[in-house]
């Protein structure tokens, strides 16, 4: 392997693709998800949450009720939406 790179055209090959990968790393746009946060049990608690999740990059969303199927009572969540 060490041999290869000593022809001008591999290394240059080499040193090409670097770049090139490089390049579409840097300028790529980064990765917008939004996602939703754990449960909660009580509002306040969830109301408490909210301020770890601000960001340059995330903001959240209110809190909000969440139920199961049956009914039942679940908890609190809250949505994290990436800033654009």
């Amino acid at each position: 392997m060490r041999n290869i790179l000593r022809r001008p055209r591999a290394r240059g090959l080499v040193v090409g693709t670097a770049l090139a990968g490089g390049l579409m790393l840097g300028m790529a746009s980064p990765a917008y998800a939004d996602y939703n946060s754990p449960l909660y049990p009580t509002l306040s608690k969830c109301n408490e949450a909210r301020k770890t999740y601000v960001s340059s990059w995330t903001s959240p969303q209110q809190c909000y009720r969440v139920v199961y199927g049956n009914g039942d009572f679940a908890g609190y969540q809250f949505l994290v939406k990436t800033r654009y």
